[in-house]
């Protein structure tokens, strides 16, 4: 009768469990510890996205600080060196003309609520997708008087994408509306 060995990897019940003879067993660990020794390629960002942005004027440098944006693995943007350190600016390039009127159409309660507004006005009547941080920085500035900004701003982007998932937060220079965004949206425009 053979010997048969016997080998249990866990890993956090990621489980390998292999029995059989030891040099069938010697072999899965091998090619086992030869797969888990090796770098996981990252794919590289996809050419008609990189070509959107260079359609639009924006600077190499830009481009190459969203490729860099570490985000987690739901897709938010980490608390980085880039969040951790993040003072929202005033954006002296953007005509928010009519903006009071459409925050006031909608009538938001929660800074949730307030983000998409805003997003959804960079986008429709100015055609900014995806924004910035600074950009919905310079529309909570521009009606203080009928808003205030939120003391943890960053993290307000976070709240927004975890828990009403109205926006995708992919980096504070990349804000983009989701489809529940949209649907909320839609629901308060028809009330």
């Amino acid at each position: 009768m053979e010997e048969t060995t016997k080998l249990i990897i866990n890993l956090k019940e990621g489980i390998v469990e292999v029995e059989g003879t030891e040099d069938f067993v010697r072999d899965v660990y091998n090619d086992f510890k030869e797969r888990v020794s090796r770098p996981v390629p990252l794919p590289p960002a996809p050419p008609a996205r990189l070509e959107q942005f260079k359609a639009t004027g924006e600077a190499e440098g830009t481009l190459a600080a969203r490729r860099t944006t570490t985000t987690s693995r739901r897709g938010v943007a980490a608390k980085t060196g880039e969040t951790a350190n993040y003072k929202p600016k005033f954006n002296n390039d953007l005509n928010l003309n009519g903006l009071a009127e459409f925050y006031d159409l909608y009538a938001p309660k929660t800074h949730a609520e307030k983000i998409l507004i805003f997003a959804a006005f960079l986008r429709d009547k100015i055609g900014i997708s995806p924004c910035a941080a600074d950009d919905i920085f310079t529309c909570y500035f521009t009606i203080k008087n009928k808003t205030k900004t939120p003391e943890a701003f960053v993290q307000a982007f976070r709240d927004c994408q975890s828990r009403t998932h109205y926006i995708k937060f992919i980096s504070l220079t990349a804000i983009e509306i989701t489809i529940p965004g949209d649907n909320f949206l839609s629901s308060k425009s028809r009330k």
